[in-house]
């Protein structure tokens, strides 16, 4: 793919999703050649530039192909012709659609694509949407074209200030469960690893016994569902939960859907207008058959289709999780972020379409960019509360200059301060504070009808 120019289907691929930006005709629109007065865009079969930058909305930005060195985006010929001078197009595709990632064997232990072999790390554009950046630099240039030409252009934003998802993985429900307890036992023995002291390991296990003696004094510190219903509701949010089965042992979930009280949460959750769905397991995002039989689960449970996915440990492969989910019926998957850091996986801080390269083209699924998610940032990257909100604040601006949206993903079992000391006063606080910045505030559901319309 690096080494050919876009094919047709690719190229309708960008122009669809630079639709969700502006209302224009497309019939101005040529590709290296004149037909006045034209849009023209340049193609290239070049390889990926490096040290080419343009300077555009306050940022040196990489354009990733391009057979000029020029620092101008676009100009305008005698005939008052459009002509781009970098192939914008393909620079757009080959992040939105995750080429780099298709093309590449490198993985982590978990097969997933890593930020430390990708062009975001290279060239330093995870902390931005740059394919928003590429959008808005083709519709500035298409914008003065109809002006000149008194055609029809009219600029669209998804949100007037910008959109907010918030989203839970229910990963674990049981932390002084009787299986739970044992594991803590065996920990201060030194017969298992443990990621807690000496100290806390007694604590725990103390507060576990207590908890089997007396589960109505005790309350578990995972299941926590009523606390977060509560809070969310006060502050006018809807959020997603994504219930993950119990297939693999060891990875996956030690509870069942089926078990009364998880079917008793998801209807409850369902009632109160939150939104429940799939949290894939781990091995279902190249396996067909566990999808669906984990889709069917939820189904039978929440008396309804799910409609949103996130793959458990951020498993992905492109493009085969996303052909499994949409043969399944799934609407949306909302996986797509590095593991090791936060930011703009995709580029792009709108929903999009995932591409399939081996029958080239574009699935109806939908993904909503992750772009925050907890792990990432407190445990992998080890970063304070303050630097936390500073990130937040980041990808805040980003989303408001385009209208698009952040999403951030945490954990009902990463609220112990004994884990992170100040966690659960931090974590209501950082919602307080994007509420306070006046988002749309939606759940995954939400975000495709939205954009469907």
């Amino acid at each position: 793919m690096i080494e050919n120019k876009l094919t047709k289907n690719q190229i309708k691929y960008v122009l669809f999703h630079l639709r969700q930006h502006a209302l224009f005709d497309d019939k101005i629109i040529s590709y290296n050649k004149l037909n006045n007065p034209t849009v023209i865009f340049t193609l290239t079969k070049s390889e990926i530039q490096k040290n080419l930058t343009v300077d555009f909305m306050e940022r040196e930005i990489p354009i990733i192909f391009s057979d000029s060195n020029s620092k101008e985006i676009f100009s305008f010929d005698e005939s008052k012709n459009l002509i781009f001078h970098h192939d914008l197009l393909k620079s757009a595709f080959y992040i939105l659609s995750g080429a780099q990632e298709y093309n590449s064997k490198k993985k982590d232990a978990h097969g997933r694509y890593c930020y430390e072999n990708s062009l975001h790390k290279e060239l330093n554009f995870i902390s931005y949407p740059i394919v928003n950046y590429y959008f808005e630099m083709i519709l500035d240039g298409i914008e003065e074209f109809c002006r000149i030409h008194n055609l029809e252009f009219k600029r669209k934003r998804l949100f007037d200030n910008f959109g907010f998802f918030l989203s839970h993985d229910v990963d674990r429900v049981n932390f002084y469960g009787p299986k739970e307890t044992l594991s803590k036992v065996l920990q201060i023995l030194n017969l298992r690893p443990t990621a807690y002291s000496f100290r806390l390991n007694i604590k725990h296990t103390l507060k576990s016994l207590h908890h089997l003696l007396f589960p109505n004094k005790e309350p578990d510190l995972w299941w926590n569902f009523e606390y977060l219903i509560n809070m969310e509701k006060e502050l006018g949010i809807r959020s997603t939960f994504y219930f993950l089965h119990s297939r693999n042992k060891k990875l996956d979930s030690k509870y069942r859907f089926d078990d009364d009280k998880v079917t008793s949460l998801i209807k409850k959750l369902d009632e109160e207008g939150f939104e429940v769905g799939l949290h894939g397991s781990y091995d279902s995002y190249i396996n067909a058959d566990f999808l669906k039989d984990e889709y069917n689960r939820v189904h039978s449970v929440l008396g309804k289709k799910p409609i949103g996915i996130r793959q458990h440990f951020l498993r992905y492969k492109i493009p085969d999780t996303a052909i499994i989910q949409e043969n399944v019926g799934l609407k949306y998957d909302n996986t797509l972020t590095f593991a090791e850091h936060e930011g703009y996986r995709s580029g792009y801080c709108y929903p999009f379409h995932p591409y399939d390269f081996e029958n080239d083209k574009m699935l109806s699924i939908w993904m909503i960019p992750l772009t925050i998610m907890e792990v990432t940032i407190l445990q992998y990257r080890k970063i304070s509360f303050d630097n936390f909100r500073k990130i937040v604040d980041k990808q805040i601006s980003e989303a408001k200059k385009f209208g698009g949206l952040i999403s951030l993903l945490w954990h009902n079992c990463r609220l112990m301060d004994d884990e992170i000391n100040g966690v659960s006063t931090f974590y209501p606080s950082l919602l307080k504070y994007i509420v306070k910045m006046s988002p749309e505030i939606l759940t995954g559901k939400d975000f495709i009808t939205r954009i469907e319309e």
